[in-house]
């Protein structure tokens, strides 16, 4: 095992694998499914390079179990247990959970809100809902937490300038107050929110500036590159920042990009039930970091090789991974799959699977802590109707990486004119998806059948316009299928991962 931990080889995964998960709260992106969500209604294609796996499967629910001791808890299960003589393919889960924090150990916030009032925001299903996810946001905040409201249009002022939020009667006057006008300076909001934090800059506060924007910023200085460079200089100081986008024209590398450097969220906003989920829910992770320095190991045993990896490029090294994770916000949860390749064995009964290491630092009860446990499969005689997705959580999780990764090959294969191969990957993807729901009456999963359904018209209108005629699902081979036996299979490990960095 020395050797083979000597080679293993480092993975620093870019995309804040273990942040957060929507309805959590934390610190982390998960833009990528409420993006695409609203180009789907919008009857676009998905663009690909907005489509990060790791992060559209952070906005899905998890059920995990609270730590009972320390920061985290993980929940490690397998997609099937039982694994032929023969080998086949194995899927690891592994589930984390962070606690929450207790109110008395909460640092107070020290926050600058920096609110976009450009002209596009100028729609009923925008600023009004800002101002009222906002007053929702600041009074859970307490009386101690140092607040300023920052906003810009082709200007930026400061609104109400940092000062504690007291018995919060400011509040509603304040957001009242904001008017529309302009285009986007971005980079002078984002800046003087910085700078109003800086005033009370506290190490034992959660220094932080949340952005808001519908737009790409086209005043002032424009350049994504000197943007991400000025921020990063308060990064660097300690005043972190999380993004939040809305509508479908807002520079999506540049706001994941300022939240990734930043250590904080990143989210899309496409409804305005979306804005006050953000809002409502994040609360707890922005004001607390419950673990920092996490990173796992993931170690096969003699006989198994690492095939897959959620949000990771290309296929991982076989012989094991050490890979670094971000800080983990109070109350998050988060997923993440490896896909293992078993060798025929001759050997039967219990047999090792892989080791896998958490470790971490805990914020909390200031300590590090390392968890290690060893995961095992079955090896039996059996060879027939083998379903490595036998267990319900991971069916549907495999079933959400899936679906994104269906995502990016359907952006690509549109953009090289393959319109009806396209269309075949959203009809196989919502049969997919109506099965795993019969199973597991999942709520999210059944929205996404529908999301699905109408991703398929688009797609359809496109072969219309370019051919005269309607798809014709019997005539395609079912490329993307998962076949009827022992449903759903997984593709070999030859199948190529796409990169998605």
């Amino acid at each position: 095992m020395s050797w083979l931990w000597q080679h293993l080889q480092m993975l620093a995964l870019i995309g804040a694998l273990f942040s957060m998960v929507a309805c959590s709260g934390g610190q982390g992106a998960v833009a990528s499914k409420s993006s695409s969500r609203a180009a789907i209604n919008a009857g676009q294609i998905v663009p690909a390079a907005q489509v990060r796996v790791g992060e559209y499967m952070r906005y899905y629910e998890q059920d995990f179990a609270a730590p009972t001791e320390g920061a985290l808890g993980f929940d490690l299960r397998l997609g099937n247990p039982q694994v032929s003589q023969q080998g086949g393919i194995v899927w690891l889960q592994l589930g984390m959970q962070a606690q929450a924090a207790p109110d008395n150990v909460v640092g107070p916030m020290n926050l600058a809100l920096v609110i976009d009032r450009s002209g596009s925001m100028d729609t009923p299903d925008k600023m009004p809902y800002v101002k009222q996810a906002l007053r929702i946001f600041l009074q859970s905040l307490r009386s101690d937490d140092i607040v300023a409201i920052v906003t810009y249009g082709s200007t930026a002022e400061v609104l109400r300038t940092a000062q504690p939020v007291g018995d919060g009667r400011w509040i509603d006057g304040a957001i009242n107050s904001i008017a529309i006008d302009g285009n986007t300076n971005l980079h002078a909001g984002m800046m003087l929110g910085f700078t109003e934090v800086n005033k009370n800059h506290d190490p034992s506060r959660n220094n932080r500036v949340i952005l808001l924007t519908d737009g790409i910023a086209n005043e002032g200085v424009t350049d994504p590159g000197q943007i991400a460079e000025d921020a990063l200089a308060y990064n660097d100081r300690g005043i972190y920042l999380s993004t939040i986008g809305l509508g479908l024209d807002f520079n999506d590398g540049l706001l994941i990009r300022l939240a990734e450097q930043g250590q904080g969220g990143y989210s899309f906003v496409d409804s305005a039930q979306e804005l006050d989920r953000i809002f409502r829910t994040h609360v707890a992770g922005v004001k607390q970091r419950v673990a920092s320095d996490l990173s796992l190991t993931l170690m096969p045993a003699q006989g198994v090789q690492l095939t897959k990896l959620t949000d990771y490029k290309e296929r991982p090294p076989a012989e094991g991974a050490h890979i670094l994770l971000p800080a983990v916000g109070a109350g998050d949860s988060a997923v993440m799959l490896a896909q293992f390749q078993v060798a025929p064995m001759s050997a039967q009964g219990m047999q090792p699977l892989a080791i896998v290491k958490f470790s971490y630092f805990d914020e909390v009860r200031q300590q590090p802590v390392a968890v290690e446990q060893t995961i095992q499969i079955e090896l039996t005689t059996a060879a027939v109707d083998y379903n490595p997705t036998q267990e319900p959580s991971v069916l549907r999780n495999v079933t959400i990486q899936a679906m994104a990764e269906g995502m990016i090959e359907i952006d690509q294969l549109f953009q090289s004119g393959q319109y009806e191969a396209a269309w075949q990957i959203t009809v196989d993807l919502e049969e997919r998806l109506t099965r795993v729901a019969r199973l597991i009456q999942d709520p999210q999963i059944e929205e996404d059948i529908v999301l699905m359904q109408r991703y398929q018209q688009t797609l359809a209108d496109a072969i219309y316009q370019s051919t005269g005629r309607r798809p014709n699902p019997s005539g395609m081979a079912q490329a993307h299928g998962d076949g009827e036996q022992g449903w759903p299979t997984e593709p070999t490990p030859e199948v190529p991962i796409i990169d998605l960095r």
